[in-house]
């Protein structure tokens, strides 16, 4: 598994040690690639917390970090913030994106506008196509991070920005991005809930959709100064969540990645063959 791991985790632009400074399982790297473009793309404000602290990482090695949202967000409601649907919420999350990038150390967001829970249909579909098309054109990151089929929690809008990303890619007619990797919770990490205090936040781990550790071949380590700038940038979401539920996020954020943000590479088979049992 080792001989396996090392050559799948460079398939990212870094250099990578041989000194682990995490577990056993852990790919480390160090800096020693010229600047990059990495972009992260995800449906709403608040998305990006699995990976925030490779996000946050990035940035510190001089690399230029950007964080797309597809939505609005402003169909989010809770109780506690007392915002109503539409724009003003939208704002609201706008500013709180806002907030996440500037705590994470990474260029202001880049928000494409569409609704809140509206991207299943063919016309948003159609848009967000276009828009994510023209951002990859005129920014041409290096590395593109975004949802896998299983779409985290599995929200549509989740799955259809990760599927949209995806198409993008795999039809090879975009002036865009070098490579494509998918962020996942391993099966392994999730099998184990925190004592979270929270109804919402143990029902968003019991209907979570993790990945199994295998298929996560890169595994990059990130500093206890690094996740604890990402568990800041997290508490920039006040109008999502209440006090209790942020601290929850924070044992969520301990527990799941544990130092270590966990991504698979969008990968071709490596071979033509005329036989599926070959």
């Amino acid at each position: 598994m080792k001989n396996y791991l090392l050559p799948a985790a460079c398939l990212l632009f870094f250099g990578c040690s041989d000194k682990q400074k995490s577990s056993s399982e852990t790919i480390t790297e160090v800096n020693n690639a010229t600047p990059k473009t990495v972009m992260a793309v995800f449906a709403h404000p608040d998305d990006e917390i699995d990976v925030s602290p490779l996000l946050t990482r990035l940035a510190s090695q001089g690399h230029k970090v950007y964080l797309t949202i597809a939505t609005n967000g402003d169909m989010g409601i809770r109780e506690h913030a007392k915002i109503p649907a539409g724009d003003s919420l939208a704002h609201v999350r706008a500013r709180e994106t806002e907030c996440t990038c500037k705590t994470l150390g990474i260029n202001p967001p880049i928000m494409l506008g569409l609704g809140d829970g509206k991207l299943t249909n063919w016309n948003a579909l159609s848009v967000l196509r276009k828009r994510l098309d023209s951002i990859f054109a005129i920014y041409k990151p290096d590395i593109v991070i975004t949802w896998g089929a299983e779409g985290g929690s599995g929200h549509p809008d989740h799955r259809m920005v990760g599927a949209v990303v995806t198409e993008i890619y795999q039809a090879g007619q975009s002036t865009g991005f070098g490579k494509l990797f998918y962020t996942a919770i391993p099966t392994e990490h999730w099998r184990d809930e925190p004592p979270y205090k929270s109804e919402p936040q143990t029902s968003y781990h019991r209907q979570y959709k993790p990945v199994e550790k295998k298929y996560l071949p890169v595994r990059i380590w990130c500093s206890k100064e690094e996740n604890k700038i990402a568990r800041e940038a997290m508490r920039c979401n006040v109008s999502q969540y209440p006090p209790e539920e942020l601290d929850d996020n924070e044992l969520w954020m301990n527990n799941m990645n544990r130092d270590t943000v966990y991504l698979r590479p969008y990968a071709n088979a490596g071979y033509v063959s005329d036989a599926i049992f070959k």
